[in-house]
């Protein structure tokens, strides 16, 4: 999630939330409100997102993944995330030294996020061509023969105004 720390936003701006938030290793974290329209500006264009307030947040400001999700596909170097948005090259640059570990798992997720969506696409676009030639196939006379007569064959033998119509089966 985005996170601000409690604190640093006036009261003026907050909404009361019933969402929760805790971190990786299961600890809850205490939030009771949020914040909608927060705008996140780099070289003149704005991302509109929403934060939630979090009380005793160790850092001010934490961009998450429904930001990335807006900025993707993106790549992160040891200066920051850097995307490319309305033709433009943006940096977001991180705020404190990041660690080694945390810019590979980083990657690890812009790559395996945009591989996963291409995966995602091309099997929704296989899908459609496979229904398409099934529907193409149904439109054809002699399958259109073979349902009518179907149809028919059920309408004559199973359906029937006789109460007692399917006692000798």
């Amino acid at each position: 999630m985005n996170c601000i720390q409690e604190g640093l936003i006036p009261t003026k701006y907050f909404e009361k939330t019933k969402q929760k938030l805790s971190t990786a290793n299961g600890e809850n974290l205490r939030v009771k409100f949020k914040i909608v329209d927060v705008h996140i500006c780099n070289e003149n264009i704005c991302i509109k997102q929403s934060f939630i307030l979090v009380k005793d947040l160790d850092i001010g400001i934490i961009l998450g993944q429904p930001f990335l999700e807006i900025i993707k596909p993106f790549r992160v170097t040891n200066e920051g995330t850097i995307t490319k948005l309305f033709q433009q090259k943006i940096l977001f640059a991180f705020i404190e030294k990041p660690f080694t570990k945390d810019i590979n798992l980083l990657k690890t997720f812009s790559l395996f996020k945009e591989q996963y969506t291409k995966e995602n696409h091309l099997y929704s676009m296989k899908q459609e061509i496979s229904n398409k030639k099934l529907e193409n196939q149904l439109q054809t006379s002699q399958i259109k023969g073979k349902i009518d007569s179907l149809k028919n064959n059920i309408i004559n033998n199973l359906c029937s105004d006789l109460p007692d119509a399917f006692w000798h089966r």
